[in-house]
């Protein structure tokens, strides 16, 4: 069993023929005048006596009977032919929407399936790999809906990526999984967001920036609390209840005073006693009343 490289080059150089022959017909048939397979043999023996140098070192074309025996190499001789020297040119890559991504795509199939058939190691199948995968990507550049629909080319961009894997490009070195696993695995989809919702998403990024402004400025204008001072807030206590004390003492003061008042008045009027009974005992004692004075 050859190396898992040189399978995956032939099957590479098998899908370039199979694109070349589906971009000739496309053109030979979209061209004004007869579309016949054998209409095109006609003019591949016309152009090959009128170019012998250009058409040199090709199959002879007497035994194809169908689309089918045509490879790469006769397809893009066909269509990638200058015509400078025809008795009639036929413009086929000329003759589309889109001539310069026709003509890309022609040359970009041609160097693939040119580097398949010369693969003879893993560095060069790796290389056709890579070319294939560029060659699908200007093939569908040049001919998508037109010769080659969405679909097809879904497929043959699946086969790259087969290719890529199978030639340990991309790091796709590891063994490739058995014909069942390769069946039951399901391939990867991904889904990329259309414009509505991207525009969502960015509307929705953009409420959110706003929120977070807005709570950053009101914090920002908000005083900050400080928690309250446990020795302040002792302090005031402790005068209010001082304060209190100092109401509840007044009354007691007055009490005593009140109570202190009498002995005074008594004091003073004993001594005002003593003086008047002194002064009428000298009186009487100057009158002689008083005999023991």
């Amino acid at each position: 069993m050859p190396e898992e490289y040189l399978q995956a080059a032939f099957e590479i150089k098998a899908s370039c023929d199979e694109i070349s022959r589906r971009i000739l017909r496309w053109h030979w048939e979209s061209k004004p005048g007869p579309h016949s397979f054998d209409a095109l043999l006609d003019r591949i023996r016309q152009r090959q006596e009128e170019s012998p140098a250009y058409y040199g070192h090709m199959p002879d074309v007497a035994r194809k009977t169908s689309w089918q025996q045509l490879d790469t190499t006769l397809c893009m001789r066909v269509l990638l032919d200058p015509e400078s020297d025809a008795a009639q040119p036929l413009d086929l890559l000329g003759n589309t929407a889109h001539p310069g991504a026709a003509r890309r795509a022609c040359n970009a199939v041609r160097t693939a399936r040119n580097e398949a058939a010369h693969a003879s190691d893993r560095a060069s199948g790796g290389q056709a790999a890579i070319l294939f995968d560029e060659a699908v990507e200007c093939v569908e550049d040049a001919y998508a809906g037109t010769a080659f629909s969405e679909k097809e080319l879904a497929k043959y961009y699946q086969l790259a990526r087969e290719y890529l894997r199978r030639c340990g490009v991309g790091g796709g070195s590891e063994p490739s999984a058995p014909p069942e696993e390769q069946a039951a695995a399901a391939p990867e989809v991904k889904v990329h967001p259309t414009g509505a919702a991207r525009q969502k998403a960015a509307a929705d990024r953009k409420k959110a920036e706003a929120k977070a402004v807005q709570s950053a400025g009101r914090s920002a204008g908000r005083p900050e609390r400080k928690p309250p001072d446990r020795k302040a807030a002792g302090r005031q206590t402790g005068g209010r209840a001082a304060a209190g004390q100092g109401k509840g003492r007044a009354p007691k003061a007055r009490g005593r005073a009140g109570k202190r008042e009498p002995s005074g008045s008594r004091a003073a009027l004993a001594a005002a006693a003593a003086a008047l009974l002194i002064g009428l005992a000298m009186r009487a004692a100057k009158m002689g009343i008083v005999p023991f004075l």
